[in-house]
């Protein structure tokens, strides 16, 4: 009777597919005992585009999208696949788990080179994935390597400075982030003024610095214990041998004795966004915050 039912449990078993003794982010994976006779007719259709190219499916039979940059893959192809395989020039590789941005143990696709690229349609891509991905997604075949090293080009502001709301006596600071190749000229200029910021005054200074992506420039200005004749119309312009470009933010400083004091003081703070490789963060000052339309938002 034992083994009677010993056989039935075995049978019942083998009717399943069986788990990998996989740990934590993979045992819940599923992978069938052996592949059907593979009929490409029955195969499912494929998205109009595959970012990362096509590679086949589990059984070597139907062809699928293959992985692109950041998703999970299978680190050993030889083995069972479980996630499927990285797309062309993309290898599978766990992060260092002692890396302060390693969020999880899975292994994901990476670009294997990460030289920048200049594209035939003058954009510049962060390696020759990035490129291969925008043209399998935009479907241009014509789409190729123009050269080395990213593309000469006016600038771009990537990150344009905020309107911002504060109070009277208080610090702000506008953010401008710029995209370009060669090496960009940046200065603030205030309303119709002539002349580039700070100029005479003590209390507005201005920084900048080459990141927080590589072949870009950040540029604060910050202006100290702001008061009613700050208000106006501040400019980011920023400009190469290629061409120019601007952006511009407005400042608007509330009274002490304001009715509306109490209601801004009640706001957080957000003065820029600086963004780098793996994550964005904000840098908050205490005194101002940003608005949009004239439209608050608390925490």
């Amino acid at each position: 009777m034992l083994c009677l039912a010993m056989l039935l449990l075995a049978g019942f078993a083998a009717s399943f597919p069986r788990q990998w003794p996989f740990q934590g982010w993979q045992n819940q994976i599923l992978v069938p005992e052996e592949c059907p006779v593979c009929q490409e007719e029955l195969c499912p259709a494929l998205p109009p585009s595959c970012p990362a190219g096509r590679v086949r499916d589990l059984c070597g039979c139907c062809w699928e999208c293959a992985k692109a940059e950041g998703w999970l893959c299978d680190a050993n192809p030889r083995a069972d696949r479980v996630y499927g395989l990285c797309g062309e020039g993309l290898v599978c590789r766990a992060p260092d788990l002692q890396s302060p941005v390693a969020r999880s143990p899975e292994p994901r696709c990476v670009c294997a080179k990460k030289e920048v690229l200049c594209g035939t349609d003058k954009k510049t891509y962060r390696h020759s994935c990035h490129l291969r991905e925008a043209r399998n997604r935009q479907g241009e075949p014509g789409l190729a390597l123009a050269h080395r090293g990213p593309c000469k080009a006016a600038p771009v502001i990537v990150k344009a400075p905020r309107d911002i709301l504060s109070l009277e006596g208080n610090d702000v600071m506008f953010g401008c982030e710029v995209s370009s190749f060669p090496v960009v000229f940046i200065e603030w200029r205030k309303g119709g003024e002539r002349g580039a910021l700070p100029g005479d005054s003590t209390h507005i200074t201005v920084q900048s610095r080459g990141g927080p992506q590589r072949y870009e420039i950040t540029s604060w200005l910050q202006i100290r214990t702001v008061q009613k004749v700050d208000e106006g119309l501040y400019t980011c312009y920023t400009r190469n041998q290629f061409g120019e470009t601007s952006s511009s933010a407005r400042l608007r400083v509330v009274p002490l004795d304001s009715p509306l004091a109490a209601e801004v003081q009640a706001y957080r703070v957000g003065v820029y966004d600086i963004s780098d490789d793996e994550d964005s963060e904000d840098v908050e000052g205490s005194t101002s915050f940003s608005f949009e339309q004239g439209t608050l938002e608390r925490d």
